[in-house]
């Protein structure tokens, strides 16, 4: 008689696809002791790759994740009372083990000599018979000579060492793409020749995530504080003044990017919450999916944080606020039929001017003084109008360059 099975049915509660874990893959066999100490680091600028470093007082263990390895990893968690499994992506970390006490420290190989010069031999005469003052006069010369054999085989291991280091630079076209990709702004389109190419709306919004900006409810109502109350974030002075410019369906594309905005704006006011339900909270609810795409493109998770994706703890640091404020910048421009005034937007942001400018500037922008047509159009006394900020956006565009420079202050 064949023995019968039991099988229970498990659910799938929920799949997270980005890290939250790793696996370390080991040799067969290793038995890690329960004082060694371990940290995991992401590398900067890679979504899946991390470093592993442990160690204890005899062993080293090291792992690093950007080995292209073919198998793909998840780590589940079963809850018995639901009969449900969450499952966590885990990148796999190729790891090895070293003994502190048989590390290689590689030295310049240093020659010997086979033929005894002369000097040599009246050294050795002046040690054994001369004075203490010509003893003294050996010992000086012997420990300030410069033996050049020596020089040539230490140059030669130099050259060596910097070949093999060599090896890993990257080259002049992987620099350029790393900066582009490092770049704070959307991806810019520099042959455009219409000005609203520059910065495409797809490369602002995601198409993915453009779909769930659903304006359709705001054509239907009137109340301008009903619709405020709409967006994810409804106290921002520009876009209460901007929505009731926003009536006709043929204006859907522009509500959507208010709506976007609206969000980018709310996550910069409360951009010293950490967590993602909280954030929620702020912001009036917006779309999960959209907030997803948000944290995902401007803050910083903690790796070594496990937990349901809402749970999970981020930061905004300093390179993705500046980031953060860029689209906010471009999506002004494209509200604004690319002309806007630095003065009321600094006010807006609680930022200095010269913030404001400077990041125009990251974005391709030109800031000068208003023009005598521009003055009158804004409303600007035309005594103050050549001191008076105005940043537009024009083809044929330059990319501009990526320098370097300190942190405007505040």
């Amino acid at each position: 008689m064949g023995s019968k099975r039991n099988f229970t049915e498990v659910e799938i509660e929920e799949y997270q696809d980005h890290p939250s874990v790793v696996v370390g893959s080991f040799f067969k066999g290793v038995r890690v002791p329960k004082e060694t100490t371990f940290e995991l680091y992401k590398k900067k600028g890679s979504k899946d790759a991390f470093v592993l470093h442990g160690e204890n007082d005899r062993l080293e263990y090291e792992g690093d994740g950007s080995v292209s390895l073919s198998n793909q990893y998840v780590v589940g968690v079963y809850n018995p009372n639901k009969k449900a499994i969450r499952l966590y992506k885990a990148p796999l970390i190729d790891s090895k083990v070293i003994s502190k006490s048989c590390k290689s420290l590689s030295g310049p190989r240093i020659k010997s000599e086979s033929n005894i010069k002369n000097s040599a031999l009246r050294n050795a005469l002046g040690e054994a018979f001369g004075t203490k003052k010509a003893k003294k006069a050996i010992a000086d010369l012997e420990r300030n000579r410069v033996d050049s054999d020596k020089l040539v085989d230490s140059a030669i291991d130099i050259v060596d060492s910097v070949r093999s280091a060599a090896k890993g630079l990257p080259t002049r076209q992987e620099l350029e793409d790393k900066i582009t990709l490092d770049r704070p702004t959307p991806v810019a389109n520099v042959d455009a020749t219409d000005v609203e190419q520059i910065y495409p709306i797809e490369n602002i919004i995601p198409k993915r995530e453009m779909q769930f900006i659903r304006v359709g409810a705001f054509f239907k109502e009137n109340d301008h504080e009903k619709r405020l109350e709409m967006l994810p974030y409804s106290k921002s002075q520009y876009v209460s003044e901007k929505l009731p410019t926003l009536t006709q369906v043929t204006q859907s594309t522009k509500l959507q990017l208010l709506y976007y905005l609206s969000l980018l704006l709310g996550v910069y006011e409360n951009r010293r919450v950490n967590n993602k339900t909280k954030l929620l909270e702020k912001l009036n609810f917006p779309p999960e999916m959209l907030l997803d795409g948000v944290l995902e493109r401007f803050t910083v998770s903690k790796a070594s944080q496990v937990g349901r994706s809402k749970d999970r703890s981020f930061v905004i640091d300093p390179q993705n606020e500046d980031k953060l404020l860029c689209y906010i910048l471009i999506i002004i421009m494209h509200l604004n039929n690319f002309i806007v005034q630095v003065s009321p937007l600094a006010k807006e942001l609680a930022l200095k001017p010269s913030k404001i400018v400077n990041l125009f500037r990251v974005v391709g922008a030109t800031v000068k003084g208003a023009t005598v047509a521009q003055a009158e159009a804004f409303g600007i006394p035309k005594s103050s109008a050549s001191t008076y900020k105005i940043a537009t956006l024009k083809v044929p565009f330059k990319l501009p360059q990526m320098t370097r420079r300190g942190r405007a202050a505040r």
